[in-house]
C-alpha cells in the first residue's frame, strides 16, 4: 500500500492504537512524516488526537500550520472548547492558571483565525483576573478583527459578504460596544481600537455611539483621534468616502495631521477618488495633515501623487500653491514609473480645475530676480514632457544664489518669498506651455491667460525697466499674439496706446520688425508720437531706420531734430 492509503486509515480508525502509532510519527527526524502525522490527526475527529497537536505548537507551529490547511474544523473546536477551560479555570480558587497553555491557544486561534473564540476572548479580556491573559487575549482579538474588519468594509466596494459571517461580526461588534460603555470597569484602551477596527462606517453599533452624547463617545473619538492602529485610521479616513459624515467626527477628521493619518488617507482618496470623495473634499476643504504643498509633497512617496493632485484642486483650486504642487508631481516623474502615466492622467485633470491666477499675482512673478532664470534658459535644453519632463528651472549663475534659496536645478527652493515662489510656478508653467506636442501645454497656457499683451500694454509705463524687459520676453514665449497687438497698437487711433507700443517695441527691441507703421508715425503723426518713435529707432540696426532718422534730422522741429541726432550718435551714425 501507498503510504496516502495509511494515513487515510489511521484517519479513519477508531481504535486508540491509532493515535499512539501517530505520536510516535511525530518524534521522528523526517519532516515529511511529521507533517503527515499532523495532517492525520487534524483530520481525526478525536479529541485526544486534536491535543497532541496543540502540545507540539510550540516546537512544530509552521509544519502545523502548513499540514492542517483545508483540515482545521474539528482541530478548531477542540481548541475552543480547550480555551475555554484554561480561561474558565481562573474562577476556582484551587486551580493554577497557565498562561503559556493560555498562550499556545490564543496562538492558534490567531493562525487558524478561528473567528467562533472571539467572544470567550473577548469576555476574557474584560473580566480575567490575569494581566497576562488579558494582553494575549486582546492582542488576538485586534489581530484577527483588524483583517476582518477590513474585509467587511471592502463590502462598500462590491464584494459582498457571507451573511452568516456578518451577522457574527455584528454580534461581536455589539459585545465589544458593551466592553466600550463599561471601560471604567476595565480601562482597556485596545478593546476600544477592537470595536473600531472591526466596525463599519454604517453599523448600528458604531452609529449608536457616535449618536449619543456621552462617556462612551468621547472615548470612542478620543480613540479615533490618537490611536496608532492602522485600520482604525482606515475607518475614520475612510468617512471622506461617504455621503453622511457625522457632525462630531467631521472635525476630528480633517484636524487630525500625523503621518501615517496622511498616508491612510491619501490611500482612501485613491488615485481615482469616487464622485462622493471629491464633493466632499470640496466642500469641507482641504484636510491639515494634507497641508504643506510642494514641501509634503517631497515626504511622500510618488505612488501617492495622483491622490494628493486631487485632494488640492477640489480643496484649494483657487491657491495658486496647488499650481505648485501639480508642477511639483510633473517633475518627479521625469524618470517614467509604474505610476506615471496615472500621475501624467491626474494632473492633466486637475490642471483643468485650478482658478486662473490673476494678473496680479503674475505681476508678483515678474517682480522677482528669479525670473531671469527662465528667461535666460537656452534653447537648446528643452525637453518633451512626454517622454521626458523639462526642469523647471535651470541652475543659477550666481553660486550665492543657489546657496541663499536652497534651490536644486530640479526642484523648488526652500524660499518663503511670495514673489519668489511665484516666479517658480511662473517658470513651471511657461516651459509646459511652450512644449506645444505635450498633452499639458494647453492647460498651462489658460492658466497664463490673464498674463497677455493686451492686459500688459496699458500697465508697461507704471512698471520698472527691468520688469518691462521681463514682461516682454514673457510674452514673446507664450502670447503668439504680441507682435500683432504691437504693430496694431502703432497704429492705434488713440496716441496713448500708440506710444503704449512704441516704448514695448523699444524695450524689446521690436523696432525692426515694425518699420512700417514706424514709417506711418515719423511721418505724420502727433509730435510726442514722433518724438518717441525717434528715441525707439535708436534700439534699430537695419538700414530702414537709419534713413528715418536721417529724414528726422532735417525736420524743422527743433525737438525732433535734436531727438533724431541723439539716437544717430548712440548708433555711430554721422548726421
Amino acid at each position: 500500500m501507498s503510504l496516502e492509503t495509511t494515513y487515510r486509515i489511521l484517519a479513519e480508525s477508531k481504535q486508540p492504537e491509532t493515535v499512539d502509532v501517530l505520536e510516535s510519527g511525530l518524534t521522528t527526524g523526517d519532516a515529511s512524516t511529521r507533517q503527515h502525522c499532523f495532517r492525520t490527526l487534524a483530520i481525526r475527529s478525536c479529541a485526544r488526537s486534536h491535543q497532541l497537536v496543540i502540545d507540539r505548537w510550540q516546537a512544530y507551529r509552521d509544519e502545523i500550520v502548513k499540514a492542517t490547511v483545508g483540515h482545521r474544523d474539528g482541530l478548531s473546536d477542540t481548541v475552543i472548547a480547550c480555551l475555554e477551560t484554561e480561561l474558565s479555570s481562573d474562577k476556582r480558587d484551587d486551580s493554577k492558571l497557565d498562561t503559556e497553555r493560555t498562550s499556545t491557544l490564543t496562538q492558534m486561534v490567531l493562525a487558524f483565525s478561528i473567528r467562533e473564540a472571539l467572544p470567550l476572548m473577548i469576555d476574557a479580556a474584560c473580566n480575567h483576573s490575569s494581566h497576562v491573559v488579558r494582553q494575549q487575549c486582546v492582542d488576538t482579538v485586534i489581530a484577527i478583527s483588524s483583517v476582518w474588519g477590513k474585509q467587511a468594509r471592502r463590502h462598500y466596494a462590491g464584494q459582498r459578504p457571507d451573511p452568516n459571517i456578518e451577522r457574527l461580526r455584528l454580534a461581536l461588534t455589539t459585545q465589544l460596544f458593551d466592553c466600550a460603555k463599561n471601560f471604567q470597569r476595565h480601562r482597556s484602551e485596545q478593546l476600544l481600537d477592537a470595536f473600531l477596527v472591526l466596525s463599519t462606517w454604517n453599523d448600528p453599533s458604531l452609529r449608536s455611539a457616535l449618536d449619543s452624547d456621552n462617556a462612551c463617545r468621547t472615548l470612542i473619538l478620543r480613540r479615533l483621534r490618537s490611536s496608532r492602529q492602522q485600520a482604525v485610521m482606515e475607518l475614520l479616513a475612510g468617512f471622506i468616502r461617504r455621503r453622511s459624515i457625522p457632525e462630531c467626527l467631521l472635525g476630528l477628521m480633517l484636524q487630525r495631521c500625523d503621518a501615517m493619518y496622511c498616508e491612510t488617507l491619501l490611500q482612501v482618496i485613491t488615485p481615482e477618488p469616487t464622485a462622493v470623495t471629491l464633493a466632499n473634499l470640496k466642500e469641507y476643504g482641504l484636510p491639515d495633515c494634507l497641508r504643506g504643498g510642494v514641501s509634503l509633497l517631497r515626504t511622500l512617496g510618488i505612488d501617492r501623487d495622483s491622490a494628493i493632485a486631487h485632494a488640492y484642486t477640489m480643496a484649494m483650486r483657487h491657491d495658486p500653491e496647488t499650481i505648485a504642487v501639480l508642477m511639483e508631481i510633473l517633475e518627479r516623474h521625469r524618470t517614467r514609473t509604474n505610476t506615471s502615466e496615472k500621475a501624467y492622467d491626474a494632473v492633466a485633470i486637475c490642471l483643468g480645475r485650478c482658478e486662473v491666477p490673476s494678473l496680479d499675482y503674475w505681476l508678483q512673478a515678474i517682480r522677482s530676480d528669479r525670473i531671469e532664470l527662465v528667461l535666460n534658459q537656452e534653447n537648446d535644453t528643452e525637453a518633451t514632457p512626454e517622454t521626458t519632463p523639462p526642469a523647471a528651472t535651470v541652475q543659477p549663475t550666481s553660486a550665492k544664489t543657489a546657496e541663499d534659496d536652497g534651490e536644486s536645478s530640479n526642484g523648488f527652493s526652500n524660499s518663503e518669498s511670495f514673489e519668489d515662489r511665484a516666479a517658480e510656478v511662473c517658470m513651471r508653467v511657461v516651459r509646459w506651455a511652450e512644449e506645444s506636442s505635450s498633452r499639458f501645454s494647453k492647460p498651462a497656457l489658460r492658466l497664463l491667460r490673464e498674463l497677455n499683451i493686451n492686459n500688459m500694454l496699458p500697465l508697461f509705463p507704471t512698471l520698472t525697466a527691468d520688469e518691462r524687459l521681463r514682461i516682454g520676453r514673457m510674452l514673446l514665449r507664450i502670447d503668439p499674439a504680441t507682435l500683432d497687438v504691437v504693430r496694431d497698437g502703432l497704429r492705434h487711433a488713440v496716441i496713448s496706446r500708440r506710444l503704449e507700443a512704441i516704448e514695448f517695441a523699444q524695450t524689446l527691441g521690436l523696432v525692426d520688425l515694425m518699420i512700417e507703421p514706424f514709417t506711418m508715425i515719423v511721418h505724420s503723426d502727433h509730435q510726442r508720437a514722433r518724438l518717441a518713435a525717434a528715441e525707439a529707432l535708436a534700439t534699430a540696426q537695419c538700414d530702414e531706420s537709419a534713413g528715418l532718422l536721417k529724414e528726422l534730422a532735417t525736420s524743422p522741429l527743433g525737438s525732433l531734430r535734436d531727438a533724431a541726432k541723439e539716437s544717430l550718435n548712440r548708433r555711430g551714425i554721422a548726421v
